[in-house]
């Protein structure tokens, strides 16, 4: 597929209607990098306009074509449970003493723990996952 021109198209000169945002630029999966860089184009030149239905409409598909493309190009790794911990505490400001401190065990516990050497009971997780809105299988290594 080959890239389409660039244009710095002004509000005036965008379709008016759906078929022709169709005619401009298809609506269809987006499979690599020129078809993405192409629905980029597309968005950028209807982004900060003040749109009707039909052009809102077809912003609104594009936007969600373009946004499942990009979201299988970075795939998401899920966290163990450990690194999320850590992650949560680091975000809440809160240290390994604190954490020790809300499942009553000794710290050195809570380093082993942190660095994926210990498991924490139903309980502890239970604890964490009510203390900061966790899942509790997200805590789950």
């Amino acid at each position: 597929m080959k890239r389409i021109a660039s244009s710095s198209t002004s509000d005036s000169k965008l379709p008016k209607t759906y078929a022709g945002l169709m005619a401009q630029h298809l609506l269809r999966p987006i499979r690599d990098q020129i078809e993405a860089e192409n629905a980029a184009e597309m968005i950028d030149r209807l982004a900060g306009h003040v749109l009707n239905e039909e052009q809102s409409d077809y912003l609104d598909l594009l936007s969600d074509l373009y946004a499942k493309w990009e979201d299988a190009q970075l795939p998401v790794r899920r966290a163990s449970g450990p690194e999320l911990l850590r992650l949560v505490l680091a975000e809440h400001g809160v240290g390994a003493a604190s954490l020790a401190q809300l499942l009553g065990i000794d710290v050195s516990l809570v380093y082993r723990v942190l660095r994926g050497e210990r498991q924490l009971t139903a309980a502890q997780i239970r604890r964490i996952a009510a203390q900061y809105a966790l899942d509790p299988g997200a805590l789950l290594s």
